[in-house]
């Protein structure tokens, strides 16, 4: 993605965040194997195509590093949704993708601010400037989360259900593997958590940061954005609770 540039990436490999610097990326790579799944499986409502169109081209955006227009664009995606007639908000997987994104747009204006500036960014010191973007970031994940655990709530397989399921796949490939539409809400709920995580470390939230990345993982064990983040903010704080214990020692 070209909106992290190799003197950034050089610069946090030494400060051992890369991880958390490149989250976006992987998140967005994620949900552009989701966009296609769930127009296979799930897109069933035709009144979706036109909103998820937009949804598509704000991502081609902000891969291009659009941030602004991308934002717009994301808008404008969520306001057609909530237009569609007799539409369920409060569960529907493509409001939640939306506003997963919107969240996305904002957390990177937080850390980074406006413009495609990383180059001036020399420190850890130069990250998160802007609380109140990361805050508006942390509403729109809670909206994608809220979404996608009440659908859950009431449609996740019994224990019974579950096992059958997994006893069915006995042997088979993991990429010959159909999902079901519970794994995918629980696979979108990890990112989403993921997303919310990282809002929260920026925010100075270290315990919420880890119960975050934690759940998500609990939801998706192959989450492996939550998993490097979380190993990655842990190197970092124990990286600074060292330095802060030498600095006493040398008093």
């Amino acid at each position: 993605m070209a909106i992290f540039t190799k003197e950034l990436l050089h610069l946090n490999r030494k400060m051992k965040i890369v991880l958390l610097v490149i989250a976006m990326v992987s998140v967005a790579t994620l949900f552009f194997l989701w966009r296609d799944m769930e127009y296979k499986s799930l897109g069933q409502n035709a009144a979706y195509k036109a909103p998820m169109h937009i949804y598509t081209a704000a991502e081609k955006l902000m891969v291009r590093g659009k941030f602004d227009r991308a934002l717009k664009r994301y808008k404008e995606a969520e306001k057609m949704l909530r237009q569609i007639p007799g539409l369920n908000l409060s569960d529907d997987f493509y409001y939640a993708i939306v506003n997963n994104a919107i969240g996305t747009v904002y957390l990177r204006i937080g850390v980074y601010g406006k413009g495609d500036n990383e180059n001036a960014i020399r420190s850890r010191a130069d990250l998160a400037r802007d609380r109140e973007s990361i805050l508006k970031a942390q509403g729109y994940f809670d909206i994608s989360i809220n979404a996608y655990q009440k659908w859950l709530d009431e449609h996740r397989p019994t224990a019974a259900e579950l096992a059958a399921l997994h006893k069915s796949r006995e042997g088979v490939a993991e990429d010959k593997i159909e999902l079901k539409p519970f794994e995918r809400y629980e696979r979108a709920l990890s990112i989403s958590l993921t997303n919310r995580g990282m809002a929260l470390r920026y925010l100075g939230d270290i315990n919420g940061a880890t119960a975050a990345y934690n759940k998500a993982l609990a939801l998706w064990s192959g989450n492996e954005t939550a998993q490097a983040n979380l190993k990655s903010m842990r190197e970092v704080i124990a990286e600074d609770k060292a330095k802060t214990e030498q600095k006493t020692l040398d008093r």
